[in-house]
């Protein structure tokens, strides 16, 4: 029977492998299966990044499938009109929404979600290794190391940070793309443009820093003796990799920028990177079964990359300094205070563990692999490695059964996890000027905007990217102050008349209204910046499949035989 089964894993081992992904990624989640539902506290990623999905949900819902990208808010985050999606990207995100729609529950979509990203982590990881190396052990450790470890199981588990959870499944793709263009077939530079793209489109933040040290990683390419025009090739090819990735992610960088250069001083709390670093011991031992640090398994793997370095050829040494340089940079050995004033777009030095989450598990499982070569030792160290990961979550997550309040979570009914996802009140990207009066947008009452004018407001509602007041005044008024924040495209008609753009010291929009009975409408309509970029992308997309259609199709396989 034994045989059989082996038989029977061997003849379909890429079939195999997918189901053990499969079966680790339910397991995950298995704890929360049975119980009530768990939901982050105000203030939280976890919080933060179910509410960003809400409205989609609620649009899809209804039956309106060209609502599923709202430019602004108007029933989640205040429900009035504050632009996340034009400033955070949504479009990762969308599994959840039609995960949600197929359970018919909010909590079981969104469980299935984690179960995704898990298992669309551990694929990546696997067949990007499997075609640098070629060895399906390695491969396989290599994914084990990655999805299990502390970093990513924290990320997704804990913070619930769901943009980052997405960095760990496009990193590798990058990297491929990278590796290609550094030391192999410069002519696969395509690849990481999608990888990059990919990131560009999970977190921003996180997704500069990560390409930052790809393109640092790039240098890897000298240390091979080539031709100068095959250097000098290989340089072009990266630059053309950027210029496709800012071309497929321009739908989302272009608006981006234009909000940016409008707003110029976001409310987002910015952090000295010095008061951001850890103790240099804190990067692997941590009291704690999640937290910014790569814990006492990537303590165990970076021990077995020191130890397998001389065996390394010249660009994995390479890449073995580019981890140790990560791994600095997150700590307090860095002089950070010297960089405060320059590199503050980086906003907390705990993004560099990303890179070094996933450097240590690949060259990890490269230096193991070199110094195991005994097959049977070789699985039953992967069935460890998996094992000690699969505890590793499992104990996180009784740890935040047990006790909910000190893992900064709630407790609500699957029923009712829904409606607590639409209460999230993090406006990051409130004109600085703007946040002192937050707390009045919320109540989207005129009235309130307008102490001094005598103005009765009858009605508020909302639609797809627009909101709707009815007021009744007693006089006519030319500077009336609307509860909702003037951003590039945000468009007002007065009883159906369009009104100039016009906004207070606050950026609140300011409209003038006749006496009597005004129907006023805040519509936001896609600025020509958007529609240009978005069909840029759409180009993009199409020209790199029409021309790349015979490499894209040998891609598509999950395998290849080695």
């Amino acid at each position: 029977m034994i045989n059989k089964v082996k038989y029977i894993i061997g003849k379909h081992l890429n079939i195999s492998v997918c189901l053990l992904f499969a079966l680790f990624s339910c397991l995950i989640i298995l704890p929360y299966l049975h119980g009530p539902a768990y939901i982050h506290q105000e203030g939280w990623d976890g919080r933060f990044h179910m509410a960003r999905v809400a409205e989609s949900y609620l649009n899809l819902s209804h039956g309106h499938l060209d609502q599923a990208i709202p430019s602004v808010m108007t029933k989640t985050f205040g429900s009035f009109g504050y632009p996340q999606n034009l400033f955070y990207p949504l479009i990762t995100m969308l599994p959840e929404v039609l995960l949600h729609i197929i359970f018919g529950n909010a909590y079981g979509g969104y469980l299935a979600f984690i179960a995704l990203i898990f298992f669309s982590t551990f694929m990546s990881m696997y067949i990007c290794t499997l075609k640098i190396t070629k060895s399906r052990f390695i491969a396989l450790l290599s994914s084990a190391l990655y999805g299990f470890s502390h970093f990513a199981i924290s990320i997704t588990l804990f913070y619930r940070s769901f943009g980052g959870s997405f960095i760990f499944i496009f990193m590798p793709i990058a990297f491929y793309g990278m590796y290609q263009i550094a030391l192999k077939d410069h002519k696969k530079w395509w690849i990481m443009s999608l990888g990059v793209a990919g990131l560009i489109l999970c977190d921003l933040p996180d997704a500069v820093v990560v390409v930052l040290m790809l393109v640092f990683s790039f240098s890897m390419t000298f240390t091979v003796k080539e031709a100068k025009n095959i250097k000098l090739t290989r340089i072009v090819k990266l630059i053309y990799a950027g210029m496709l990735s800012a071309l497929l992610s321009a739908f989302f960088l272009a608006p981006l920028l234009q909000n940016l250069l409008f707003v110029k001083n976001i409310s987002v709390n910015k952090l000295l990177l010095s008061n951001t670093v850890l103790p240099t011991l804190s990067v692997f031992l941590t009291d704690k079964l999640a937290s910014y640090s790569l814990g006492l398994s990537g303590l165990i793997v970076v021990f077995f990359v020191i130890n397998g370095w001389n065996k390394f050829h010249p660009a994995l040494k390479y890449l073995s300094v580019v981890l140790l340089i990560n791994l600095i940079l997150v700590t307090n050995i860095f002089p950070w205070p010297i960089f405060d004033k320059y590199l503050g777009f980086v906003q907390f030095v705990g993004r560099f563990l990303y890179t070094a989450t996933f450097i240590s598990a690949f060259l990890g499982a490269i230096a193991i692999a070199n110094i195991v070569e005994n097959r049977k030792s070789r699985y039953l160290l992967v069935t460890l490695f998996c094992s000690i990961g699969l505890l590793s979550v499992t104990s996180l997550n009784f740890s935040i059964k047990r006790n909910p309040n000190g893992n900064a979570v709630n407790i609500v009914s699957w029923d009712d996890f829904q409606n607590a996802t639409l209460n999230n009140y993090i406006y990051d990207y409130l004109p600085h000027n703007a946040f002192k009066i937050k707390d009045k947008l919320e109540q989207h009452s005129i009235p309130l905007m307008n102490p001094k004018k005598e103005i009765q407001q009858t009605r508020w509602t909302t639609g797809y990217d627009s909101i709707h007041y009815r007021i009744n005044s007693v006089q006519k008024y030319t500077d009336v102050v609307l509860p909702n924040i003037f951003y590039p495209g945000f468009t007002v008609y007065v009883n159906g008349e369009k009104m100039p753009e016009k906004y207070n010291k606050n950026n609140a929009i300011v409209v003038p209204i006749e006496k009597g009975i005004s129907k006023i409408d805040v519509k936001y309509v896609k600025t020509p910046v958007q529609i240009i970029s978005f069909w840029i992308s759409v180009i993009a997309l199409l020209t790199l499949i029409v021309l790349k259609n015979k490499k894209l199709t040998k891609l598509l396989p999950l395998f290849k035989k080695h």
